[in-house]
């Protein structure tokens, strides 16, 4: 039994460390592409490179150009003093993201055996934590999270060496950190808290110099930030974090976290309650109540994997406690040491769902051909670009005009009226705009723009090349513009035929539709080209985008623009042909009415053929 027992237990050491060099191998390839990886790291590297340069990264929403950072500046300070030795590009923010998850790993590592003499269990604690699918995916960018989260962590070390230990220099220490953690991410609200509460049980007169030295810290460089950015820095932290608050994406989130790591909640929550029991109440035990209380704030639209970093740190911090002395009960039955090695195992297979290196290295691998391609057309591209991603603006000398996500959230709550990019778009002021594969068919899930945007994107612009997973729209030719409706659904604004006199070969009728309701079916809309007489020469049928954009997904109002291919035949006799369109339910085949039409098609133009 003890060599099975053995096997288990090498076995879920073998997982460990594969899982951790798989992170590792992510982190190293991750550090050099001179591109983003990830929506996010193109806008964090554009504020870097505007601090860099003494230019204010905080400012008021309505000033042109639209981008106010959204974070507070100690990473950013922090990626300004690396770039004279790594470059103005991703490489010195990405290091300090590593460098970030190592120092949390370590940390954890430091805090289960410093409770436990047990180094084995705090070694697995830790590599739970590197080893995690959430930080395998988050590791090789240029973002803020991990960096807050390690100073945070740091503060709640330090607090607990003070409580150990009495020194001022630690109480100085995890007051600077969480300062430090604040003013990196300010929703890591959580470790402050919980060291005050847990300071305030034993020392109410150190918990109230903690809260004095911190809030009057805080405040002033908030107060000072503020002034010296002319209500700016509110403007970015505040204002343009009024996101909407969705319940599905926050039971999505959370169910999602829950299924990849049941094991290590499981453990550490019975762990919890443990010491709870005991009466271990201190600033590990009051964080991990406080921060599990405050995932709510994954309901906010743009929260994915990183608002739960926190919890995954606690819940392999506390993981690792359990760990230590294998007495755990699952439904009152006890689990013993080689049951443990199991249920890590268990624990392990799961991660295997979300780490999947081939999927990252074919990613890179893809990304960067389309990023070069794109980056030679933005070079020669004068005047104001819109791009989704704002990071190949940074890279390539363009100024980012426009920050996507974060306009697009303010309008979306009525603090911005869009009248900038409306207006250009309908004016084709923009030269480029580039989307990202799948952010137009799916524009609630992304979220980057409005439905107003894209509608306005659709009638006014035309895709003109993919680049890789870039789309790439520039201004359309005006359409001649021809109403028609089909039942009370669906309308069409205007329309153009290439080329305008019919001949054998290649036919493109491009269409700009417009919703009048929201559409409870899919319907396929037609083009037939006909004799006069009525025989049918060509058609094409498809749904919109060709599936990619079903009529259910489309908003009351929305406009689409769409293209038919008619492959004219060689034998074309000459006489008079006619162009007609309509549009069918894709399951009973019923045609949307069409006033003054028999059959309930339009005819759209016809032609003459010598």
């Amino acid at each position: 039994m003890k060599i099975v027992t053995r096997i288990l237990w090498a076995s879920v050491g073998l997982g460990l460390a594969l899982y951790a060099a798989l992170t590792l191998w992510l982190a190293f390839v991750g550090l050099t592409p001179p591109y983003q990886l990830d929506y996010g790291e193109g806008i964090v590297l554009w504020f870097a490179q505007e601090l860099a340069r003494g230019h204010a990264i905080y400012k008021s929403l309505d000033v042109f150009p639209y981008a106010s950072s959204n974070y507070p500046p100690v990473a950013l300070l922090l990626s300004v003093a690396l770039m004279p030795i790594f470059g103005d590009g991703y490489l010195g923010g990405r290091l300090l993201n590593f460098a970030a998850a190592l120092i949390i790993a370590a940390l954890i590592f430091r805090l289960v055996r410093d409770e436990t003499r047990n180094s084995r269990a705090a070694l697995i604690a830790a590599l739970l934590f590197g080893g995690s699918p959430y930080i395998y995916h988050w590791i090789p960018l240029f973002r803020v999270d991990l960096l807050g989260l390690a100073f945070a962590f740091a503060g709640v070390f330090f607090v607990l060496q003070w409580q150990r230990q009495r020194r001022a220099v630690y109480f100085l220490l995890f007051t600077f950190s969480f300062l430090l953690a604040l003013y990196t991410k300010h929703t890591l609200f959580a470790a402050p808290v919980a060291a005050f509460l847990a300071l305030f049980q034993r020392d109410k007169r150190a918990a109230f110099a903690f809260a004095c030295a911190l809030g009057a810290s805080g405040g002033a460089i908030y107060l000072a930030l503020d002034w010296f950015t002319h209500g700016g820095f509110t403007a970015g932290l505040i204002d343009s974090n009024a996101t909407v608050f969705l319940p599905e994406q926050l039971l999505a989130l959370l169910n999602h976290f829950a299924l990849t790591f049941p094991i290590l909640l499981l453990l550490a929550a019975g762990s919890w309650v443990d010491r709870v029991r005991a009466k271990k109440i201190g600033v590990r035990e009051g964080y991990a109540l406080i921060f599990f209380a405050a995932l709510a704030m994954a309901g906010r639209v743009g929260a994915w994997e990183n608002y739960f970093f926190e919890a995954l740190a606690l819940g392999c911090l506390f993981a690792g406690f359990q760990i230590s002395n294998f007495k755990f009960r699952i439904l009152n039955f006890p689990i013993r040491n080689s049951q443990f090695a199991i249920l890590l195992l268990i624990q392990l297979a799961l991660f295997a769902r979300t780490t999947d290196p081939r999927i990252a290295a074919d990613l890179v691998a893809r990304d960067l051909p389309a990023n070069r391609a794109l980056s030679a057309l933005l070079a020669r591209t004068e005047g104001v670009i819109l791009s989704e991603d704002m990071g190949a603006l940074a890279t390539s000398g363009k100024p980012v005009a426009y920050y996507t996500y974060q306009y697009s959230m303010l309008a979306r709550s009525g603090k911005w009226d869009q009248r900038f990019e409306l207006d250009g778009l309908r004016e084709q002021k923009f030269p480029l705009v580039i989307l990202e594969q799948g952010t137009r068919e799916d524009v609630e899930h992304y979220r980057r723009f409005t439905r107003e945007f894209v509608s306005t994107l659709d009638r006014h612009y035309a895709l003109a090349q993919t680049i890789g997973k870039y789309r790439v729209y520039t201004p359309a030719p005006p359409l001649k513009l021809q109403a028609a409706n089909f039942g009370d659904a669906i309308a069409l604004v205007g329309w153009n035929v290439q080329p305008e006199n019919l001949k054998p070969g290649i036919v493109e009728l491009t269409t700009v539709w417009q919703a009048h309701r929201v559409l409870p079916h899919r319907f396929v809309a037609f083009a037939h080209l006909e004799r006069a007489a009525g025989a049918r020469v060509t058609q094409d049928d498809h749904e919109p985008r060709g599936g990619m954009y079903p009529t259910t997904r489309w908003a009351a109002g929305e406009m689409v623009r769409d293209t038919f291919t008619l492959n004219v035949p060689e034998n074309l006799s000459p006489g008079t042909y006619v162009l007609r369109l309509g549009w069918y339910d894709s399951e009973t085949g019923d045609r949307l009415a069409v006033p003054g039409s028999a059959d309930d098609a339009f005819e759209l133009t016809r032609f003459q053929v010598q």
